[in-house]
């Protein structure tokens, strides 16, 4: 009966929803070529999926990860607001930044610093204290002392909050500060939230604080959007201590979920670097509450004490530069004895595989730490297949043991410059997600990041070698070919 029903209605519209679906597939196309104006092998992929798989397949997955067309409209006014947050800064608060790139303690990166600002208004400031965490406990420790201590304001702007419990410790004491009169604002994307129970910040707002949620869906709990996520981890206290970096919070990020051990990194800085953060944050939280806070208002209230010099890079769909691609292909180019690399996800653009391609030629020592097992299998296959593709050119892969997963986010040079922050290796982080990175110039930083890095590789790591790769299966030759074209789509 139910085979008869079905047969009648594909005999009676069969013929229509074929052709919807072939009209649909010509849209796409031409959106793709014309709006989107995606590079040539995107659109060859694009073309050879609507060849080889069925359109419902194909109109599924443009849902998810195709539709950016809108981006422009949707985050043209946010960059309008993000130049003029930025000028009154500048204007009301520009002795806090240095304009001399010339300085000690930049030495040969003066030129990094510089395009920095030139790209993306990355100011420069250089009386801060930093500090370095790379395990989740030390992490939620530093910043629940923090709120703690709040005096002023809490500012916080996370990708993914968990219902577990150190999530739950936060409300609480978030809602704790909110109840002393502390302004407790806190942006969230989304996505990343959308299994947060309907009234999981009860707590916070009847006490005074303010949450909101950055791109939402119409639907509710039905996000198709995967694209143009903000995907930053930021978080700001009183206007002169800044956590930055690619920590979320849950449980699993000290170790306690189904991948293990953990490994992921946050900066603490203390100084007038911390109101870059703030700015960032600013922005955003006036984009997603429809509000209009003044980024001066949340200025530090005392020069820092420290001498660090960094600047925080951000990038994002709301800018046509991608900054953040920039900020690694230039640190990979100028890069005289070594980089070293963390990252989860490794599928870098053409551009940041030719420069450390052309570094590892030209003897440095380039490294890439990504772990063994995925949390994205789509992805982690990508991943491989762009390791095995640099592995050609004597760059050293080190993937992390099956005992644990690596999700931070590192780029270390020379023992002079560190990169700790939320972007990822791939074109999501590089151009279609909100990311915000700091580049720290200090050789104390450097060293003390590259010996954790080292300490992984000796205690936590299998180099993953020419022979290795070569040994692969058959079946995972496969599943490579098929993961690579995520690249391109994205």
């Amino acid at each position: 009966m139910a085979l008869g029903l079905i047969d009648l209605f594909w005999s009676t519209f069969g013929l229509y929803i074929t052709v919807i679906l072939y009209l649909f597939t010509i849209d796409v196309v031409l959106t793709i070529v014309f709006i989107q104006k995606k590079p040539p092998e995107a659109v060859l992929v694009w073309v050879i999926a609507c060849l080889a798989f069925p359109l419902a397949f194909v109109l599924l997955f443009y849902i998810f990860l195709g539709r950016d067309y809108k981006r422009k409209k949707m985050f043209g006014n946010k960059a309008e607001m993000d130049r003029e947050v930025g000028r009154a800064l500048f204007k009301t608060k520009g002795t806090l930044f240095e304009s001399d790139y010339s300085k000690p303690g930049l030495g040969q990166n003066e030129s990094l610093a510089r395009m920095l600002f030139d790209s993306g208004h990355s100011y420069l400031t250089s009386d801060n204290e930093v500090e370095y965490y790379n395990e989740g406990d030390q992490i939620f420790k530093a910043m629940l002392e923090e709120i703690k201590g709040a005096k002023r304001f809490i500012h916080m702007e996370y990708y993914m909050i968990r219902n577990d419990a150190i999530a739950k410790e936060f409300r609480q004491a978030l809602a704790q500060k909110a109840r002393e009169g502390v302004e407790v604002k806190l942006v969230m994307d989304a996505s990343g939230c959308h299994k947060l129970p309907r009234g999981f910040f009860k707590e916070l707002t009847d006490a005074g604080g303010k949450t909101a949620f950055f791109f939402p869906s119409l639907i509710p709990k039905l996000n198709f959007g995967i694209n143009n996520r903000n995907h930053r981890k930021l978080f700001v206290v009183d206007g002169d201590t800044a956590f930055i970096g690619g920590c979320n919070i849950g449980v699993e990020y000290r170790g306690e979920g189904p991948l293990g051990h953990w490994r992921d990194d946050m900066l603490r800085i203390r100084g007038s670097g911390a109101i870059s953060v703030e700015e960032r944050i600013v922005i955003d939280w006036n984009f997603a509450a429809k509000d209009s806070l003044k980024v001066e208002d949340y200025a530090p209230t005392r020069q820092g004490s420290g001498k660090v010099s960094l600047q925080v890079v951000s990038g994002g769909p709301d800018t046509a530069a991608r900054h953040i691609e920039e900020q690694y292909v230039k640190m990979i180019a100028t890069a005289k004895s070594y980089i070293y690399i963390q990252t989860p996800y490794f599928v870098p653009s053409e551009a940041v595989t030719a420069a450390l391609v052309v570094a590892a030629k030209s003897g440095v020592d380039v490294r890439v730490m990504m772990p063994s097992k995925p949390d994205h299998p789509f992805i982690y296959w990508a991943s491989l297949f762009s390791a095995g593709h640099i592995l050609r050119s004597n760059v050293r892969i080190h993937q992390v043991n099956k005992n644990g997963f690596i999700h931070a986010k590192v780029v270390v040079m020379d023992d002079a410059v560190a990169s700790i922050g939320s972007a990822n290796f791939d074109n999501r982080s590089l151009g279609l997600n909100f990311e915000s990175n700091a580049v720290v110039y200090d050789k104390g930083l450097a060293k003390k990041v590259k010996a954790a890095y080292e300490y992984d590789i000796e205690h936590w790591c299998i180099e993953l070698t020419k022979e290795e790769y070569q040994k692969r299966s058959r079946l995972v030759k496969l599943k490579e070919d098929i993961s690579r074209l995520y690249g391109p789509i994205a």
